[in-house]
C-alpha cells in the first residue's frame, strides 16, 4: 500500500516538473518571441521609410549673372554716355595708358557720377557737370572738334586750362589736347544766381596730324582732366550718329546737305524738353500733335523724360515702336532727386532753373542729330509752325523762304542760320459749330479752337524756328543762339507763309472782339482724322477719350505752367536786337 502510495507521489512530482519544464520552455519561447518582434520594428520601420517616397524639394531658381555681350549691353542701357563696350573689349584687357603714372584709362567704377546720368569734373573752383560729347566735323568747321555738353557753376567768368584726354578704340594711349573755347549756352542778362548749373559748350579740337593707325579713326570716348596725365574722374562717349546714306566716317568733312534724299526732299527733326506731366493725361493732345507733325514734315521727334503720367507712357511707348520716337531719360544738373512730387513743385517754382535745364535738352537733341537731318526744330506739345498759303508742309515753307530770297537778289538762300516763324496765339474760345463736319472734328483740339488774337506778336518774341543744322552752334529754346561762320543771320518768316500757332492764352487780357477765326489747321482734317484713329487702334488699352471740362481746364494750366511769360520772353528777345556775332570758323 506504501509502495502504492509513494508511486503515485512519485508520478505526480514528475507530472508537474513535466509541466513546469514545459512552461518555462514555453514562457521562454515567448520571450525569445517578444524580444524578435522588439528588435525587429525598427527595421520595419525602416523599410517602410525606405518605401515611403521622400519629399522633392523645389528647384534652386538662381537668376542667371549677365556675363561678357549681354553685360555691356545692360550696363550701356543703363548709362549710355559710358562706353563699357571700348572698356571691357579693348581698355581694361590691353592696360591703356602712357605708363604707370600717366594716364590711365578710367574704370567706369570709378567715375564721378551725378545725379545718374552726369559725370563730376573738378577744376579748381569750377564744378562742371558733364552730360554728354559728340563729334562736329561739318563742313563749316575747318578741322574736326569734340564738343562737350556741360554746365559750370559761373557764367561770365574765366576758366581755367583744362585739358582733354581723347581715346581710340586701337590705341593704348590718349590724345592729349586742350579745350579750345568754353561758350555759354544762356545770356548772363537773362538772369544768374550763384552756384546754379549755367550750360556751356566745351571744345577739344582734334588734332590734324594723328599716329598713321587712327590718322582715318574717330575717337570713341573723351575725358576732362586738369593735366594731361591726371587719371580722369569722367568719360564720355563721342557721339557720331550718321543716316544709312552718309559717306564713310573717313571723310575730314560732312555737309549734312546728305541728309536730303535722292528725291530733293528735306529732313526735319523735331525735339522736345523734358516731360514733366506727372499728373494729368494729356494723351489725346499728344496723339494729335504727334500725328500733325508728321503730316507736316516731321520724319522723326526726339523727345526726353522726367516723368509723366501713366496713360502718358502708353502713348509714348507706342510711338517709340514704331520707331517715329526716341525718348530718353533726364534728371536735372545740380542734382535735385529724380522724385515725382518733389521734381514736379521744383520745376514749377524755381523758373530760372527750370531754364536753364531745359537749354540741355535742346542742344542734346541737336548735336546728336544733326547729321541725320537738314533742320532741327524746338518746340512744345501746345506749339504747331503752320505752313500757310499755298505752302502745305514745311518743306514748302523752306523753299518758298529761299525763292523769296533769290528774287531780292540775296546771296543767302540755303545758308540761314536759321528760319524763324512769328507768333500767333489761339485761345481757349471755342467757336459754335456751324455743320456736322465741324460737331465731329469736336474731339481734335486743333480743329475745335481756330479763333486767335488778331495781332501776331512781334518779330523774335515767342518764335520758334527751324535750325540749320550745318551753321547753328548753341541754341535756345526761341532762336539760335551762336552760329559758325559763312552762315547768313537768322530770317523771319512772313506771316504769308507761315506762322507758329501758340495754343494757349495770352498773357494780356483781351476782347472778344479782338479774336479772328483761322481754320489753317482744318486743310488736314481728314487726314489727322485717320490718322490719330488708327493710333487709338493700335494702342494696347484703348482709353475711352474724355472731354470734362475740368480735366480739360487741369490740362490746359499744365501746359501754359511750361511757357514762359510775355515778360520773359521781351527780356530775351531785347538781347537779340542786335544778332551776335557768328563765331570764327574753328
Amino acid at each position: 500500500m506504501l509502495s502504492s502510495i509513494m508511486s503515485t507521489r512519485s508520478g505526480f512530482l514528475r507530472l508537474t516538473l513535466l509541466v513546469s519544464a514545459a512552461l518555462f520552455a514555453l514562457l521562454l519561447l515567448l520571450n525569445t518571441l517578444q524580444r524578435s518582434d522588439q528588435l525587429l520594428v525598427p527595421t520595419r520601420a525602416a523599410d517602410v521609410a525606405r518605401k515611403e517616397p521622400k519629399a522633392t524639394p523645389p528647384p534652386v531658381q538662381d537668376v542667371e549673372e549677365p556675363i561678357d555681350e549681354a553685360l555691356v549691353r545692360q550696363l550701356e542701357q543703363e548709362l549710355p554716355e559710358v562706353d563699357y563696350g571700348l572698356w571691357y573689349r579693348s581698355a581694361k584687357p590691353l592696360g591703356y595708358k602712357v605708363n604707370a603714372t600717366c594716364a590711365p584709362y578710367p574704370d567706369p567704377l570709378d567715375l564721378h557720377l551725378h545725379n545718374i546720368y552726369w559725370q563730376t569734373f573738378l577744376n579748381g573752383n569750377v564744378t562742371f557737370r558733364l552730360y554728354a560729347a559728340y563729334l562736329d566735323q561739318r563742313a563749316a568747321v575747318k578741322s574736326r572738334i569734340v564738343r562737350v555738353l556741360a554746365t559750370a557753376n559761373q557764367i561770365g567768368n574765366d576758366f581755367p586750362p583744362t585739358h582733354c584726354q581723347l581715346w581710340y578704340k586701337g590705341r593704348r594711349e590718349p590724345i592729349f589736347v586742350k579745350v579750345s573755347e568754353f561758350v555759354s549756352v544762356w545770356v548772363k542778362n537773362w538772369g544768374h544766381t550763384p552756384q546754379l548749373s549755367y550750360p556751356h559748350l566745351l571744345s577739344c579740337p582734334v588734332p590734324k596730324e594723328l599716329p598713321p593707325n587712327i590718322l582715318d579713326s574717330l575717337p570713341s570716348t573723351v575725358s576732362l582732366v586738369v593735366e594731361p596725365c591726371d587719371k580722369a574722374s569722367n568719360s564720355l562717349r563721342v557721339h557720331f550718329e550718321l543716316p544709312k546714306q552718309r559717306p564713310s566716317s573717313s571723310s575730314t568733312s560732312i555737309s549734312n546737305s546728305t541728309a536730303t534724299n535722292a528725291k530733293g526732299l528735306l529732313s526735319f527733326g523735331v525735339c522736345l524738353k523734358g516731360f514733366d506731366f506727372p499728373y494729368v493725361d494729356l494723351s489725346e493732345r499728344l496723339i494729335e500733335w504727334f500725328e500733325l507733325q508728321r503730316l507736316l514734315g516731321a520724319s522723326r521727334v526726339y523727345a526726353y523724360m522726367y516723368d509723366v503720367h501713366p496713360a502718358v507712357q502708353r502713348v509714348l511707348d507706342y510711338y517709340q515702336r514704331t520707331g517715329y520716337l526716341e525718348l530718353r531719360p533726364l534728371t536735372l544738373a545740380n542734382g535735385m532727386p529724380r522724385l515725382r512730387h518733389y521734381q514736379h513743385m521744383l520745376l514749377q517754382q524755381r523758373r530760372l532753373v527750370k531754364r536753364l535745364n531745359e537749354l540741355i535738352p535742346y542742344n542734346d537733341c541737336f548735336y546728336r542729330n544733326m547729321y541725320r537731318h537738314d533742320y532741327l526744330l524746338n518746340v512744345d506739345v501746345d506749339e504747331v509752325i503752320m505752313p500757310l498759303g499755298e505752302q502745305r508742309t514745311w518743306q514748302d515753307v523752306v523753299e518758298r523762304a529761299h525763292k523769296i530770297e533769290k528774287a531780292k537778289g540775296g546771296k543767302c538762300a540755303g545758308s540761314f542760320t536759321s528760319l524763324c516763324m512769328i507768333n500767333a496765339y489761339f485761345t481757349r474760345v471755342v467757336p459754335e459749330a456751324h455743320n456736322h463736319e465741324e460737331q465731329e472734328a469736336g474731339e481734335l483740339y486743333v480743329l475745335q479752337h481756330t479763333l486767335r488774337h488778331r495781332n501776331h506778336s512781334l518779330p523774335g518774341r515767342a518764335t520758334k524756328c527751324f535750325h540749320n543744322t550745318r551753321y547753328s552752334l548753341t541754341l535756345h529754346n526761341h532762336f539760335t543762339l551762336k552760329w559758325l561762320s559763312g552762315a547768313c543771320n537768322p530770317r523771319t518768316v512772313d506771316i504769308s507763309v507761315a506762322q507758329m500757332q501758340h495754343y494757349r492764352e495770352p498773357d494780356k487780357k483781351y476782347e472778344l472782339s479782338e479774336l479772328v477765326e483761322d481754320r489753317s489747321a482744318w486743310r488736314y482734317a481728314e487726314a489727322l482724322r485717320a490718322a490719330v484713329e488708327q493710333v487709338w487702334l493700335h494702342l494696347d488699352d484703348v482709353q475711352g477719350q474724355s472731354n470734362d471740362a475740368e480735366e480739360q481746364s487741369a490740362l490746359e494750366e499744365a501746359l501754359v505752367e511750361e511757357q514762359e511769360s510775355d515778360l520773359e520772353q521781351q527780356q530775351q528777345q531785347q538781347m537779340m536786337l542786335h544778332p551776335p556775332v557768328p563765331v570764327a570758323k574753328k
